[in-house]
C-alpha cells in the first residue's frame, strides 16, 4: 500500500494547471495523485461568481427567512420546435448541467432542472403536456445566502410527489464551504417546491482543519410494483474529506427515504473494500475503496439496487509513468439498501494523468477544447429483463499514454445479467473526433437502448459539437442529431479560459447530459446547447442554456 497526502481546491488546482501547457499534458509525478483525485470534486468556487452574487442578494432580502422559497420566472411555449430552449428567466446568463425525469404514471409530465447563473438556485422546467408549454423557475434552497448545483429530479410513484435532489453550499471568502445535501418536494406536481429537507450535512471550508464536502449527488425512485421496496428513494454521492486543504478521501454514501423523501436514513458509506482493486491508497486503510466520484445508482425489477461509481486505486490498470486512471466499481444491495456488497470491476478506463490534455483549471479536456470532461456515463437497468447495462466515454482510440495526448474520445457500453460479471466494452459510436457526456436509458416498451452524448462528428467543424441520440442494442445502433445547429464551445460568452489560441474557450458547461424514457417509450432529451449568440457591446460571445427535445 502507497500512502500519500496531497492537497485540494482551487490554489492546488493553479499548480497542476501551472506544469501543463494549455493543451499539453506532463508526466506526473506519485505525489500529485490526490491533486488530481481532489480535482474531481465538481465545485470550483471561482466557476459559482454569478450564482454567488445572487445567494448574497437573496441574503440581503431575506434574511429572516428560514429558507429560500420557490419562485415562477416565466414559461416557455415550443411551438413548432423540434428542439426548444428551456430558458426564459435572463437574456444572456449562462444555465449547463441538465436533467429531466418522465413521471412514471403520466408520460405528459416531465420535470427538467439545471444549474441556474442567475440566481442562487437550481431552474426547474416543468411541463404537463409533453412539452408543448413549460413553467420554468427558481428552486427552493436551504436557506439564505446558499448556492444549489448538482440537480436530479425523482417522482415518487404513489404519491405523485416530485422529488429533487441538490448540493447546497456557501462560498465564503472565496472558497466552497458547508455542502449540505438536500431535498426539495414538491406537491403539486413540480410547480412550487418546499421548505429543502437536509439529507447529509458538510462541515467547513475548503481550508478548514476539517472538510467534508457533499458532491455530486443522484438520485432514483424504485418504479417497480413487484419489488418489496417500491416507491424507496435512494440517494448516492461522493463526500470529500480534507484537513487543512490536504484531500484524505472522497467515499461514496448511500441513504434512502419510504415517505417520499420526507425522512432519510442514516447516510452510510458503501464503496466497500477490495484488496485487488482498491491497492492505491493516499491516506485510508489498505484495500479501502475511498477515492471515488461520479455515483449513480438504479434499481432492477426485483428491487435490487445497483450502484457504479469510478475509482482511482486500481494500480495494476496504470500504464508505466501514469497514474490516476479510474475505474468503474459496481456495488450491489438486495434487502432495500440496508447492506451492500463489497465492489466488483466493470471496466478499466484510459482516462488517466497522460491519456488527456489538461486546461488552465489543472482538469482534464479534449484537444482544441478547454472545457473540463470526465469519463462518467451512467448504469440503467431494463425495468422488464433486469438486465444492466452501463455507458463510458474515454480515449481508449485517441493518442494517449503519452506526454502530449491527442483525443480521440468515444462511448462504449458494458453489459450485465446480474452487476456482478460484465461483457464489453461494446462501441456505441467511435465517428471521428470526440464523443463525449454519454447518457444512457432503457425504453420500458420495446427494451432497447438510447445513448445521448456530445459529438464533435456530425458538424462541420470539430471547433463545434452537436448532441446524437444512439438506439438500438449492443453493436447494432441507429444515430440522430437531436440539435438542429451546432455549439460554440470555443467563443464562450462566459468561463473563459484565457488559454493561448483558445482565449474565449469555455472551461465548463456542466457535467453531465440527461435522456429518460416515459412509459409510453417516448425519450425525453436534454442537453447543455452554445448556439445562441448575444452581443453585448463590449463583449460578445455564445452563452450556455437548456434545450431539450422529445422523440415519440
Amino acid at each position: 500500500m502507497k500512502r500519500k497526502q496531497c492537497c485540494m481546491c482551487a490554489g492546488l488546482l493553479l499548480a497542476i494547471a501551472s506544469r501543463t501547457g494549455a493543451a499539453g499534458a506532463q508526466q506526473f509525478t506519485p505525489e500529485d495523485a490526490g491533486r488530481d483525485m481532489a480535482a474531481q470534486r465538481s465545485i470550483q468556487a471561482r466557476d459559482y461568481g454569478d450564482k454567488a452574487r445572487a445567494a448574497a442578494r437573496d441574503l440581503a432580502q431575506l434574511r429572516t427567512r428560514e429558507f429560500v422559497p420557490s419562485e415562477i420566472e416565466c414559461r416557455v411555449r415550443s411551438g413548432a420546435a423540434t428542439d426548444v430552449n428551456l430558458d426564459c428567466d435572463h437574456p444572456f446568463l449562462p444555465n449547463n448541467e441538465p436533467h429531466v425525469a418522465v413521471n412514471p404514471n403520466d408520460p405528459q409530465h416531465v420535470v427538467a432542472s439545471s444549474n441556474d447563473f442567475d440566481s442562487c438556485c437550481d431552474e426547474f422546467y416543468t411541463t404537463f403536456d409533453a412539452g408543448r408549454t413549460w413553467t420554468t423557475g427558481n428552486m427552493s434552497s436551504e436557506d439564505p445566502g446558499r448556492i444549489g448545483s448538482d440537480p436530479v429530479t425523482t417522482f415518487d410513484p404513489q404519491t405523485g410527489r416530485v422529488i429533487h435532489a441538490s448540493l447546497n453550499f456557501k462560498i465564503t471568502n472565496g472558497l466552497a464551504d458547508d455542502g449540505d445535501l438536500v431535498v426539495s418536494l414538491s406537491d403539486d406536481g413540480g410547480i412550487t417546491w418546499g421548505n429543502p429537507v437536509v439529507v447529509s450535512d458538510g462541515i467547513g471550508d475548503d481550508f478548514a482543519p476539517v472538510q467534508y464536502f457533499n458532491d455530486k449527488p443522484w438520485i432514483v425512485t424504485d418504479y417497480h410494483p413487484s419489488s418489496p421496496h417500491y416507491g424507496r428513494t435512494y440517494m448516492t454521492w461522493s463526500r470529500f474529506f480534507s484537513r487543512n486543504g490536504f484531500y484524505v478521501e472522497s467515499p461514496i454514501f448511500e441513504s434512502h427515504s419510504d415517505d417520499a423523501g420526507r425522512n432519510w436514513s442514516r447516510p452510510q458509506e458503501i464503496s466497500g473494500t477490495s484488496a485487488a482493486l482498491c491497492t492505491f491508497q493516499v491516506a485510508g486503510e489498505a484495500g479501502r475503496c475511498d477515492q471515488d466520484q461520479y455515483s449513480i445508482p438504479t434499481v432492477g425489477p426485483d428491487g435490487t439496487v445497483y450502484v457504479a461509481f469510478l475509482n482511482s486505486q486500481h494500480e495494476a490498470a496504470w500504464e508505466e509513468g501514469e497514474f490516476g486512471e479510474n475505474q468503474y466499481l459496481v456495488v450491489r444491495s438486495t434487502d432495500g439498501g440496508e447492506a451492500w456488497s463489497d465492489p466488483v470491476h466493470v471496466v478499466d478506463l484510459e482516462d488517466g494523468s497522460r491519456d488527456y490534455p489538461f486546461n488552465v483549471d489543472g482538469r482534464r479536456t479534449l484537444t482544441g477544447y478547454q472545457v473540463r470532461v470526465n469519463a462518467a456515463g451512467n448504469i440503467d437497468a431494463d425495468p422488464t429483463s433486469g438486465k444492466i447495462y452501463l455507458t463510458f466515454a474515454d480515449n481508449r482510440a485517441g493518442r494517449r499514454d503519452v506526454n502530449q495526448p491527442v483525443t480521440d474520445v468515444n462511448v462504449y457500453l458494458m453489459t450485465s445479467l446480474d452487476g456482478a460479471t460484465w461483457s464489453g466494452p461494446t462501441v456505441v459510436s467511435d465517428e471521428a473526433s470526440d464523443q463525449w457526456f454519454p447518457w444512457l436509458d432503457v425504453n420500458p416498451v420495446n427494451g432497447s437502448i438510447g445513448v445521448l452524448f456530445h459529438d464533435r462528428s456530425t458538424p462541420l467543424s470539430p471547433a463545434l459539437y452537436d448532441n446524437t441520440l444512439a438506439t438500438g442494442l449492443p453493436g447494432s445502433f441507429r444515430f440522430e442529431t437531436l440539435s438542429t445547429q451546432s455549439s460554440h464551445p470555443r467563443a464562450s460568452l462566459f468561463f473563459q479560459a484565457g488559454a493561448p489560441g483558445c482565449q474565449r474557450c469555455a472551461t465548463f458547461f456542466g457535467d453531465y447530459n440527461s435522456l429518460d424514457y416515459g412509459p409510453d417509450g417516448a425519450a425525453n432529451a436534454a442537453w447543455t446547447d452554445m448556439r445562441r449568440f448575444l452581443d453585448l457591446g463590449e463583449i460578445s460571445g455564445y452563452t450556455e442554456n437548456i434545450f431539450f427535445r422529445r422523440l415519440p
